[in-house]
Parts: C-alpha cells; structure tokens; sequence
C-alpha cells in the first residue's frame, strides 16, 4: 500500500500519470536479448532498464538483483555522460566498467522514454566484441521501440 502511495508520488511529480506508464513489447526485446546472447557466448548477461533504474527485461547467467543492478547501471551511465558534458566533449556514447574478472558496456537506447542496455561479459570475451554485440543489440531493441512507438 505504501509503495503504492510512494509510486503515485513520484509520477505525479514527473508528470507522468499512471494511465501514461509505457508499455514494452517484452517478447520482443527477450527476443532480441536471447539472439544476441545465442551469437556471443562469451555473454553473461543483457538487461534493459528504463532511465529512472527500473529493470524491464534481462536474460542472464549470473545471480544478481536485477532490481538493484538496473538503478546502478543508469546512475553509472548518467554519471558517465555527466562527465562527458563537464568536459564539454560530445554525448557519451555509452561507458564501460573492465575488471580482470569480465567487462560492462552500458549503453542508452533512445526512444520516448530513454532506456538503458547493461551488457556483462566474462574476460574471455574480448572488450572490442563485447562493445560491437552490445551496441549491435541497443540498435535492434530501439527498432522494436520505434515499431510500438514506446
């Protein structure tokens, strides 16, 4: 009931209603999720989050909270093309997080209301591979974005 109350709030301050929430086509960005795992095995996870971290699809090997990852995923990002703004250098493209353990490729997608693409690598998939599949995989999911005019 709270939480509820809380979320109310929150649109009412965006201006959102709740009759304006998005709709997403699901099966069709698992689609394009899975295929872009399926073509790079290297890949440990792919999710998409909307702009404010709320995680809407992920396909994934590893036990994390997808709920937790996806609000860290857009503050990194956000963070990321903050900076790129400060040092007046031109729209970041997307960030990245390398680790001797595996990489991350974060990546926003345009549409009406920005969504976010964390994609998760082991080290065994080289970074440059890593970059290529994720932004391959953000062109298709904008596509399917643009087609439901979400």
């Amino acid at each position: 009931m709270q939480r509820s109350f809380i979320h109310k709030i929150v649109r009412s301050a965006s201006g959102e209603s709740a009759n304006e929430a998005p709709t997403y086509d699901l099966p069709g960005i698992a689609s394009i999720l899975r295929q872009a795992r399926e073509r790079a095995p290297g890949l440990a996870l792919l999710m998409v989050s909307t702009a404010d971290g709320r995680a809407v699809a992920e396909d994934s090997d590893l036990s994390t909270d997808g709920r937790r990852l996806a609000a860290m995923a857009n503050s990194f990002l956000t963070l990321g093309e903050t900076v790129s703004r400060e040092l007046a250098l031109s729209e970041a493209d997307y960030a990245t997080i390398c680790t001797r353990q595996g990489n991350v490729v974060l990546i926003r997608i345009p549409s009406a209301k920005p969504l976010t693409l964390t994609a998760v690598a082991s080290h065994e998939l080289n970074m440059a591979v890593l970059l290529f599949q994720a932004r391959e995989c953000a062109v298709r999911l904008a596509s399917v974005l643009r087609q439901r005019g979400d």
